[in-house]
């Protein structure tokens, strides 16, 4: 069965990586027949069942499965037109859908049986200072997407969330997170999600972030000493996020919190 890439947020920091992996290899040619499937995984279990919890080892029953390029479609899901058009001019396989987040029907013929959801949308404080617009992007959205890909079948969700997500959080920031995990986790019963919670998040952005380049610097400092329980602080490049989302999407990995460890894990293992 072919499989569909549909990824929301495509303009942001992990979004852009995504479809640059996406872009780069893992996305198969019209007439290149697909790689045999690995087996389903079943229907999702509790996401806090991470099959490798931060052990830095490839889920059971995974090595040796069919190489990373297993999808020969990608949609991207965008407000705006995507500022990278000559990419996406560049690669037949690669289209972009113009969306207004409101109407969820006009996307029904994109949330189907074979397609992988990636979502990776979030915003800022600095961008959007009203607490209610902040919780519409990082939480409602990502919830009316979890519902929709439920109702069309799709086969499963790769979540971007946030270390310390949890929904009692007096913080408002993991407060929004953890809300939008457990909204996410109840409106998709169906299949797989995997919530990936990054610490500080390294990488090129378009906007200039003097307190996240100060943070980076910081944490250049103090990544070595969190090992173990405390790895899953480190930061980690949005690059690793990437290929660590297609990699889980591309093998059917069953539903997992994901942390720095398997990050790295799975982003290595995609090329195996």
């Amino acid at each position: 069965m072919s499989k569909h890439a549909l990824i929301f947020g495509s303009t942001g920091l992990i979004g852009t990586q995504l479809l640059h992996e996406l872009a780069n290899g893992a996305v198969l040619s019209p007439s290149t027949p697909m790689p045999a499937r690995s087996a389903e995984s079943g229907r999702a279990g509790d996401a806090g069942d991470d099959p490798s919890p931060d052990s830095g080892r490839t889920p059971a029953g995974e090595e040796g499965d069919a190489p990373a390029g297993l999808f020969d479609v990608v949609t991207l899901v965008n407000r705006r037109p995507h500022p990278d058009q000559a990419l996406i001019a560049r690669h037949p396989n690669i289209s972009e859908r113009l969306f207004d987040f409101k109407d969820w029907s006009a996307l029904s013929d994109l949330f189907t049986p074979h397609t992988r959801v990636f979502i990776a949308l979030g915003t800022t404080r600095k961008k959007t200072p009203d607490e209610a617009q902040y919780q519409h992007i990082d939480r409602d959205l990502p919830i009316a997407i979890a519902k929709s890909a439920h109702a069309g079948g799709c086969a499963s969700l790769q979540v971007v969330s946030a270390i310390g997500a949890d929904a009692a959080s007096r913080v408002f920031y993991n407060r929004t997170k953890g809300e939008m995990e457990e909204g996410v986790k109840q409106a998709f019963p169906s299949g797989p999600v995997l919530f990936y919670q990054p610490g500080l998040l390294l990488g090129p952005r378009a906007e200039n972030r003097t307190g996240e380049r100060t943070g980076e610097w910081i944490f250049a400092m103090a990544d070595p000493f969190l090992r173990g329980s405390t790895s899953k602080y480190r930061s980690v490049h949005a690059r690793d996020v990437a290929r660590a989302m297609i990699f889980a999407a591309s093998r059917e990995v069953p539903s997992a919190i994901v942390h720095y460890d398997t990050m790295r894990s799975w982003s290595k293992a995609l090329d195996g």
